[in-house]
């Protein structure tokens, strides 16, 4: 099981120069309780169960490269899900409940070995993506005075 990485990003800060998909800002960081918003702790992915040919830190990336009005350029940066179970994989959520996804698109479950570094693997328009996407972060909102 691997923590999001959206909980704290690295020592509190999610500055990624290289893929803005996965830097905060401009999407947020969850830091504590209260920052569970949006999506509400029901709906935000806190731990998955991630292929092992993906592992490399004790977080999981879902990059946000495309959200929400743009799914042609959704992508995995590096992690990916586990299928093991005929194509599932065990998730938890921020409110303490656990489900179980079946995974549609077979470019979320390819074969293993055959995912192993951290460059981006373009995926258009990919569902499992956009629903990991609804389940990860949000943009930092900014108050107009």
């Amino acid at each position: 099981m691997c923590m999001s990485y959206w909980f704290g990003g690295t020592g509190g800060s999610g500055g990624n120069s290289w893929d803005s998909g996965l830097s905060s800002p401009p999407w947020r960081l969850y830091l504590n309780l209260a920052d569970l918003v949006d999506p509400v702790p029901s709906m935000t992915l806190l731990l998955w169960d991630e292929r092992g040919d993906t592992i490399n830190t004790g977080s999981f990336w879902v990059d946000m490269t495309g959200f929400p009005d743009q799914p042609q350029l959704t992508q995995f940066t590096g992690d990916m899900p586990a299928s093991y179970h005929n194509h599932a994989g065990g998730l938890a959520l921020a409110d303490g409940h656990a489900e179980i996804k079946v995974w549609k698109d077979p470019r979320t479950f390819p074969p293993l070995g055959t995912v192993s570094d951290l460059n981006a693997n373009e995926s258009p328009n990919n569902q499992d993506i956009i629903w990991l996407q609804n389940r990860a972060t949000r943009l930092i909102q900014t108050s107009v005075p």
